[in-house]
């Protein structure tokens, strides 16, 4: 399979390739698109993948990348805060479109694109425990990135129902795994703390989904029709920040204490249309594992950008 993938340098792009290469060296050609400048030491195993340097804002750069592809990722985020609001939208928002459309003319076949559960701010007061926040809810973004999310969600609608490819669109929340730069990873700094034996103080809560199970999901909606037209809900649980730092300390036999305030429960959120799929969720004991992963490579590797370490 041709595979195009944008987003290759960041968290969820790193674990993905890692996962296509491994699963299936041979059977898959992947082309990605970086930007010049990009920090790459952690992709430089992976010799047999086409870089394309260009991004969102260069259409040139686009066409080549989806040349011959029969599947787009699109996991690109052009960062902030430090950009100005409109050229956050510019590039992502008309760099998206820019990029659907020369999907459009290289007559790819399927397109998956990473929403964020962002796209929801404003939440129906009949979403309760018994009816869970689904992907049938209203979308009222209430922040600059969730109205990025949302209006290219609207561009892969308009694709989709003109049949130009199959269009899936994936939507997680808090995501957590181990970053090419360690420390940048989710929650670092209380296992950090707690490790050396800190006290921390925290504050509110989160809920989170492995990297794992998100790209479990794109795994299972690759070449799979029966996705095509959907949006997914990618959430595994939620947990309180007072309840993370405490299963921290345990995990890692920390003697600093956890302080703080007990965050809210939060709206209740739904991944069975996820599950029906065939994409599982580990739960607590994924987080337990994943703190044990980061502990064990902080104390080997520090913040090393080498995909081998982890």
């Amino acid at each position: 399979m041709n595979i195009a993938l944008t987003g290759i340098t960041g968290m969820l792009g790193s674990h993905l390739i890692k996962k296509i290469v491994e699963e299936n060296p041979k059977g898959h050609n992947v082309r990605a698109l970086i930007r010049e400048g990009s920090v790459v030491e952690h992709l430089k195993t992976f010799e047999d993948v086409d870089f394309i340097i260009g991004g969102l804002e260069d259409r040139e750069s686009l066409a080549k990348l989806v040349q011959d592809a029969e599947v787009l990722i699109h996991l690109a985020h052009f960062p902030g805060p430090v950009q100005a609001f409109d050229e956050l939208i510019k590039v992502n928002v008309n760099g998206s479109f820019d990029l659907l459309e020369e999907a459009k003319k290289a007559k790819v076949k399927q397109v998956i694109f990473m929403s964020s559960c962002t796209v929801f701010g404003q939440i129906l007061p009949t979403v309760d425990a018994e009816h869970p926040l689904d992907e049938n809810h209203p979308v009222w973004p209430s922040s600059l990135y969730g109205s990025i999310k949302s209006s290219i969600e609207g561009f892969c609608h308009y694709y989709q129902k003109s049949r130009a490819f199959d269009l899936t669109i994936l939507r997680p929340v808090t995501m957590y795994g181990v970053r090419p730069q360690l420390d940048k990873s989710e929650w670092f700094q209380t296992i950090d703390f707690l490790a050396t034996n800190y006290n921390v103080d925290v504050k509110g809560s989160t809920k989170y989904v492995s990297v794992g199970s998100v790209v479990q999901a794109i795994q299972k909606i690759m070449g799979n029709a029966e996705a095509s037209g959907k949006t997914y809900h990618l959430v595994d649980g939620h947990i309180h920040n007072m309840d993370l730092g405490k299963l921290i300390a345990d995990t890692i036999d920390s003697f600093g204490e956890v302080e703080g305030v007990m965050g809210e429960d939060g709206v209740p959120m739904s991944s069975q249309a996820a599950q029906d799929l065939g994409v599982e969720f580990p739960g607590q004991e994924g987080i337990v594992e994943y703190i044990k992963l980061v502990h064990k490579l902080q104390g080997q590797y520090g913040g090393e950008r080498s995909i081998q370490n982890w």
